[in-house]
């Protein structure tokens, strides 16, 4: 019986400030595990949960990873290729790279391999594996439920994954995962959705559930089938969506009755310039206020998302998202320096303009919060201690408690725990990245 070792890569050395405490089963290799036939031997490690044992007997290895952790996985691949064991790669960063990807590795899969990986498996057992596989956009019908029995426990006791949707229309410039799903939305039947929560319920005794959807709302009619067939079933769930969903009452009152207790929303910017700029003139920074009293009403907590290093980014914007934060109670606030990501439209204006700075050669650094391009309206420092001084301060405790006062009552203690889990490797960053001796104390940047 031949025996694949499928792993999700990701840099022990790498600690991500706004990484949660609990672990978000992965869909991505457990997906492809669900596409190996019965005969084979297949195994998964998430290196969020436990370290891969390089020394691990497999006929083929298949590696996932995201630019971030790219290097470490080419590290990865290059041992096991030592051993003669064939490696494919995929995932985010294989798939905007790819010859990048094929010096450390056999073969290639370009974004989705649902639609291709019979014919990887075939060329495989020919000795035929080789070079770049360009995967297909499946019909989601087609989709196979996730191995998700063959992750280690820990990391699926509390929370369970599952996808509903692929693809957006909308075509952000700084966004990679749009040019891996399509610009299309392609919807799952509701039923297999239903199935799958419910076999987990059964399984996994938990009814907290996270849609990675990039957007579980973007088509209202589907949501709405979708979110009356969740009712029933007395989860707790969370997604990513967008502003555009606080425009129908119907589909915010179906999302709170399903069991909607938190959303990751894209703010992105207080400044319209820089939403229209960024091909998301579609949100108005003129509403963003009415945009989260929405959300409050129906109970949703807040996860918001701001991103520093726009063009049209002053030295007061860190000062003024601030204060919106604060002011209207978003729950959760996240915020990210603009990251010019391979294959993103972004990255192509940028390095046109030769505004590039040697460290964007280090994929190790594309966590979002290193600056790795010359800002218009600030130094590339300037912009590091704005975005730092804006973390430190929205994650005081007397920040977060201020916040919860003015947001809504329902589901307080879940807010209240998302930002008490991930609040000591915020200030640990800050801490590494600001040292106070040598730099002075972060204080609020001015006008300029």
């Amino acid at each position: 019986m031949p025996k694949a070792l499928l792993i999700h890569a990701t840099d022990p050395d790498l600690q991500l400030s706004e990484q949660p405490e609990v672990a978000f089963p992965v869909l991505g290799v457990t997906t492809i595990a669900s596409l190996f036939p019965d005969n084979w031997d297949v195994s998964i490690v998430d290196e969020n949960i436990m370290p891969v044992n390089v020394s691990a007997q497999a006929d083929l290895v298949g590696i996932s990873t995201l630019t971030l952790d790219a290097p470490h996985a080419y590290e990865l691949a290059d041992t096991f290729r030592k051993r003669k064991i064939p490696v494919l790669m995929g995932g985010m960063h294989p798939s905007s790279l790819p010859h990048e990807a094929l010096k450390h590795s056999d073969a290639i899969v370009i974004g989705e391999a649902e639609g291709i990986f019979e014919k990887i498996l075939a060329d495989f057992h020919k000795n035929q594996l080789h070079g770049i596989y360009q995967g297909i956009q499946v019909d989601m019908a087609s989709i196979p439920r996730p191995r998700l029995d063959l992750l280690q426990p820990k990391s699926r006791k509390v929370l369970q994954s599952v996808q509903a949707t692929r693809g957006c229309p909308h075509q952000c410039d700084f966004c990679s995962v749009t040019p891996f799903f399509g610009h299309k939305y392609r919807m799952r039947p509701v039923s297999m959705v239903v199935k799958d929560i419910q076999t987990m319920m059964d399984t996994i005794k938990t009814n907290i559930i996270f849609f990675v959807d990039d957007n579980v709302a973007g088509v209202p009619g589907y949501a709405k089938e979708l979110f009356k067939a969740l009712i029933p079933l007395k989860i707790k769930w969370g997604s990513f969506a967008s502003v555009a969903m606080t425009q129908d009452r119907e589909l915010m009152e179906l999302a709170r009755d399903s069991g909607c207790i938190e959303l990751f929303i894209g703010f992105e910017s207080l400044e319209q310039q820089n939403l229209n700029m960024s091909k998301k003139k579609w949100v108005r920074t003129d509403q963003m206020e009415e945009y989260v009293k929405v959300f409050h009403e129906y109970g949703i907590i807040v996860e918001a998302a701001f991103i520093f290093g726009h063009d049209h980014d002053k030295k007061d914007i860190f000062a003024k998202t601030v204060d919106f934060v604060q002011s209207t109670g978003i729950q959760v606030p996240v915020f990210g320096i603009m990251t010019p990501y391979p294959a993103t439209q972004l990255r192509s204006r940028l390095e046109k303009e030769e505004r590039l700075l040697p460290e964007a050669a280090d994929w190790r650094l594309y966590d979002g919060s290193h600056v790795l391009f010359k800002p218009t309206n600030m130094s590339p420092e300037e912009l590091e201690e704005g975005f730092l001084w804006a973390k430190k301060y929205c994650c005081a405790p007397r920040s977060i408690f201020k916040r919860m006062f003015r947001a809504p009552k329902e589901n307080w203690l879940t807010a209240l725990g998302l930002n008490f889990s991930m609040r000591s490797g915020r200030m640990r960053q800050i801490h590494q990245r600001w040292p106070k001796k040598s730099k002075g104390p972060l204080t609020r940047p001015g006008k300029g």
